[in-house]
């Protein structure tokens, strides 16, 4: 079993796909051992890591990332996580393209991810996925919008909320401290 801890212990450079919405996209894709995935903006490897332990032992990931910095701090993260025979870090711009096939989910979080779809669709099997982690509504639009007129089917927009609370004899409250909104 993957242990969550390593990742107070990863680095960070970009910001992070948190293990909220790694859980979703799993969740929604039916994500399990075995599978193939692409992420494309590996940035600081957060969801590399966390996909790479949903396909692991026989799966694999393989994660775009095209500036240099991000991309080897990605590779110290998957390392430390132990998980580098599963999850692979390429310094390749995927908007350039995408050399794999026949994968059953391709993540993309980077500015323009609507351009990286016509790749993503020769990368996916049938009935495969396609994700896009998207700051605001404008790319969200441009996103789907894109991947109606090449063919993809939209199943769903959403955004995911995640509060903690603190639990104390004199009362519960919410934490002070949260990530609301990715």
């Amino acid at each position: 079993m993957f242990h969550q801890s390593v990742f107070k212990k990863m680095e960070r450079g970009a910001q992070v796909v948190m293990h909220k919405d790694a859980a979703l996209i799993a969740s929604y894709t039916g994500l399990q051992s075995g599978d193939k995935v692409v992420d494309a903006g590996a940035g600081s490897g957060f969801l590399a890591v966390n996909l790479g332990s949903i396909v692991a032992p026989t799966g694999k990931v393989t994660s775009y990332e095209w500036k240099d910095d991000f991309a080897e701090l990605a590779r110290r993260n998957v390392r430390l996580a132990k998980l580098d025979k599963v999850v692979e870090i390429k310094h390749e711009d995927v908007l350039e393209g995408i050399a794999e096939r026949e994968v059953d989910l391709v993540t993309l979080d980077l500015a323009g991810s609507e351009k990286a779809l016509p790749h993503a669709f020769k990368a996916l099997r049938p009935n495969g996925y396609c994700v896009g982690i998207l700051p605001n509504v404008e790319q969200m639009k441009n996103f789907v919008l894109e991947g109606h007129s090449l063919g993809f089917e939209h199943v769903r927009s959403i955004d995911s909320q995640v509060r903690e609370w603190m639990v104390r004899q004199e009362g519960c409250r919410p934490e002070t401290t949260v990530i609301m909104h990715t």
